[in-house]
């Protein structure tokens, strides 16, 4: 058998699991992704394609159901562990068996699209429960094919402390990360993902982040992706409270995160001001109407609200 065959063999044996966090679950998601790459372990995207669910934090009340529904109507035999258990996992991925029926999908309404034709109205949900998307938000769509033709965004769980206070440089490579591996580039996203973890254990990172810096600046497909969606216009950022380096499309402001990245390792200079993640969330919904779900997705991780900075009475 050669390598590649034995590389996929290793692949298919080891698990894969759908890890989920609460608003307060930051710090154990970062400790539950350094264990995956230790252990060579891939993430699954969706909960339908592995039996094995990790829960970040304290999950509220309705995160919590949530969660649970997404439990429910995972593939068994099912593991649901706590972030710290990773070693309790068996090859097959799976610690103790149990199954549920799946839960039953929404159904459509019709209206008119921009053309004056009857098209589905598909009422989704984005989040809670999805792979690299802001804890504790979900996104109510309104679907016209796979466009959005109105969204609104709920905070489902708030508070914990903001985890990031003092670590803006780490949160904006967490940020870029998330965004890297929404947008398919698994590879950069994890060079971002060990050099955040670098970074908070007060390791240097500095000629490791400028070649990632330039392989992330170089690519077309990247800019292609990312450029000219989401643009966020200075009128609506100030009708939101949204900081002015916000303003601009997906590709600007992974640009100033790179920006600020620079700044904090070349000078010690902080990355200033609050980002008013209430504010992000507020400003979502505008931006992904008239996006289609790809985008939406994308533009939800350019923001990359940390919702437990909010406060639970928000």
């Amino acid at each position: 058998m050669g390598l590649r065959e034995r590389l996929r063999g290793f692949a298919e044996r080891s698990p894969r699991p759908f890890v989920v966090s609460a608003a307060d679950g930051t710090g154990d998601r970062l400790a539950v992704e350094a264990g995956f790459r230790e252990r060579r372990w891939r993430p699954a995207v969706s909960p339908a394609e592995t039996g094995v669910l990790v829960v970040c934090g304290r999950p509220g009340e309705a995160l919590a159901e949530a969660i649970d529904l997404v439990w429910s109507a995972m593939p068994g035999p099912r593991a649901r562990i706590r972030p710290d258990a990773l070693d309790e996992l068996e090859p097959d991925g799976t610690r103790r068996r149990g199954a549920a029926p799946p839960e039953d999908a929404g159904m459509a309404d019709r209206a008119d699209d921009r053309d004056g034709l009857r098209l589905d109205v598909l009422h989704v949900p984005l989040g809670p429960v999805l792979a690299d998307w802001p804890a504790g938000l979900r996104l109510d769509l309104a679907l016209q094919g796979d466009v959005v033709q109105a969204a609104e965004a709920v905070m489902v769980d708030t508070g914990g402390g903001p985890f990031w206070a003092g670590r803006k440089a780490a949160r904006r490579l967490d940020g870029a990360a998330r965004l890297l591996r929404v947008a398919g580039w698994d590879d950069a996203a994890r060079r971002a993902a060990v050099l955040r973890d670098d970074l908070l254990d007060g390791r240097e990172i500095g000629s490791r982040f400028e070649a990632f810096e330039r392989t992330v600046r170089r690519s077309r497909l990247l800019r292609w992706m990312t450029r000219g969606i989401g643009h966020l216009a200075p009128d609506a950022a100030d009708r939101h409270g949204v900081p002015a380096r916000y303003v601009g499309d997906v590709a600007d402001r992974l640009d100033g995160w790179l920006r600020d990245i620079r700044l904090a390792l070349d000078g010690g200079t902080p990355v200033d001001g609050d980002d008013r993640d209430e504010a992000l969330v507020s400003v979502l919904p505008e931006l992904v109407t008239g996006a289609d779900l790809a985008q939406a997705r994308l533009i939800a991780a350019s923001l990359d609200p940390d919702l437990g900075a909010v406060t639970a009475d928000a």
